[in-house]
């Protein structure tokens, strides 16, 4: 394992460049998704999550309260509707996911002994930013750039307590892995990554009689990681005082356990089998390659073998992250893809890593064949190919991710709601329940009405208690299409969002048994 001690530092003339070009990725990567930004409300998880924020409440498992508190804090801005705030939430975590990425490829290449590549620590940061995954998951209200925020964090603070052995690094990191862990439950499986990396720099600590006091030392890590646990307690104020929202209307301690752990999706988890394993395999490589193409991937494999030569405890703490990551995110059946972003995170410092030691090899072989000025010009065109090859890919990339007209959405749900007349019923998927449900809970919009949801399946009988009764009703899409009971019983015509319920077709009173009496209830 490398020492500490043995990592170059970077000459005072040119410490200003790495600086200037990090800076520079940042500032790229939040101007790219700004322009690109999802500007209002948007269907299922994003509308939940963007009123959840709003009014304190609690999102589907496992309830991500660092993600509401902190999203709170945007809903305050004073620009755009709330749900665009929440989503500049996502802008602003992913571009500082991006500078991290940054700055970890940087001290990576220092401890490689390349720091003369500096630089490729931005390619890598670049190729990070406009990842399609990557990019998609910055323009919209969901938890993924937070939690790659938070790993690049972690990841930075693990190499700077190793290497520059000052305690207040420990106490961040433990503060920032207990972050992690209550935001994002994928942390889990970096754990033992993070732990083998702390304990070898406990090991290095304790030959080098570093610690006066390591227990104190430890027992304050300790505190910190419990602190960084304590967004929890939110979790558990909402349950125990009520609040506005609480996803599965938890009543025991059972049901705030299960939720807290993810319960409801556990089924999820290694949904495909041992059998598939392969064909899983094969699926995450492919992500992979989308994201940063076949050259990138051997680009990445390139810098893990070099920090396996040279660094190799970092090594050790990298190929620990992406497969732990990159295992789980294979296996998960439910949208499992975006579960690869912290591999893509890893993937974007190692390509960083593998482009430098390229340089430099190439660099040092060439070295006395060239002069001065052809060595130059060989970089210059270099730097000229990449940022070809970043500009070619966010210009192919940027009509399918570009969110900045989705107001489709938004308009339909406005539209309906201002048609639906009094004490109207909706009968709507999850998806655009989630969004009456934001307008009602943030804006107070049309708590006249009653929202229903649920297997299309069971819908009739409620639509033809609420038809008989002289209720309007509305139906949603369900999966793209007409709920095929629905439109088997009632005469539908076209309406926002979906249809409205015209008339009950004949025979309908015998199926059901119903007599338009009132009964609702029963017959609900």
């Amino acid at each position: 394992m490398q020492s500490p001690t043995t990592a170059e530092s970077p000459q005072p003339t040119t410490a200003y460049r790495p600086l200037l070009v990090g800076a520079s990725v940042i500032l790229f990567a939040g101007v790219l998704y700004l322009r690109t930004l999802a500007p209002s409300v948007m269907p299922g998880d994003y509308a939940e999550f963007q009123m959840s924020a709003a009014i304190l409440g609690v999102p589907h498992p496992t309830g991500y309260p660092l993600y509401i508190l902190l999203s709170k804090l945007f809903t305050i801005l004073p620009f755009g509707d709330v749900a665009y705030r929440v989503n500049l939430s996502s802008a602003v975590y992913m571009a500082g996911a991006t500078g991290l990425l940054f700055a970890v490829g940087l001290r990576l290449l220092r401890l490689a002994g390349l720091s003369k590549a500096w630089w490729a620590a931005g390619v890598g940061a670049l190729f990070f930013a406009i990842a399609p995954t990557v990019w998609s998951m910055s323009l919209v209200a969901r938890s993924y750039a937070l939690n790659a925020l938070l790993v690049g964090c972690v990841l930075f603070s693990l190499i700077q307590w190793r290497h520059t052995g000052r305690v207040p690094w420990f106490y961040l990191t433990s503060l920032l892995i207990g972050l992690s862990m209550v935001h994002h439950a994928t942390t889990y499986l970096l754990l033992p990554a993070y732990g083998l990396y702390l304990l070898l720099v406990e090991i290095e600590r304790h030959r080098r009689k570093a610690d006066r006091k390591p227990m104190l030392r430890r027992a304050l890590g300790v505190l910190s990681l419990i602190a960084g646990l304590s967004p929890m307690l939110f979790l558990v104020y909402r349950f125990l005082a009520g609040a506005p929202y609480y996803w599965g209307n938890p009543t025991t301690w059972k049901d705030f356990f299960s939720l807290l752990t993810g319960g409801p999706f556990h089924n999820q988890v290694m949904a495909f089998g041992w059998g598939a394993q392969l064909e899983r395999v094969g699926f995450g490589i492919g992500e992979l390659s989308a994201q940063y193409t076949p050259i990138g991937i051997a680009l990445g494999l390139v810098g893990l073998v070099t920090l396996w030569r040279l660094a190799r405890g970092e090594a050790l703490l990298l190929t620990l992250m992406v497969l732990g990551n990159f295992l789980f995110a294979m296996n998960y059946s439910l949208v499992g893809y975006l579960y690869f972003i912290p591999t893509y995170l890893i993937w974007g410092t190692l390509m960083g890593v593998g482009l430098g030691w390229l340089v430099v090899t190439l660099r040092r072989a060439l070295g006395e064949r060239l002069s001065l000025v052809g060595v130059r010009t060989g970089a210059a065109l270099l730097v000229l190919v990449l940022a070809a090859g970043a500009g070619y890919l966010t210009i192919s990339r940027y009509p399918s991710a570009d969110q900045s007209g989705q107001t489709a959405t938004r308009d339909e749900v406005l539209s309906l709601l201002a048609q639906a007349p009094q004490g109207a019923s909706l009968y709507l998927d999850w998806e655009d329940l989630s969004v009456i449900r934001f307008y009602r809970m943030v804006y107070g919009m049309r708590l006249d009405t009653s929202l229903h949801s649920g297997d299309p399946a069971d819908w009739p009988k409620g639509i033809y208690c609420d038809v008989t009764n002289g209720t309007p009703v509305y139906v949603g899409e369900f999966a793209g299409s007409q709920p095929a009971t629905v439109a088997r019983d009632f005469t539908l015509e076209s309406a926002p969002m979906g249809w409205r319920v015209a008339a009950v077709k004949d025979g309908l009173g015998e199926r059901y048994a119903v007599p338009p009496c009132g009964l609702c209830a029963t017959c609900r």
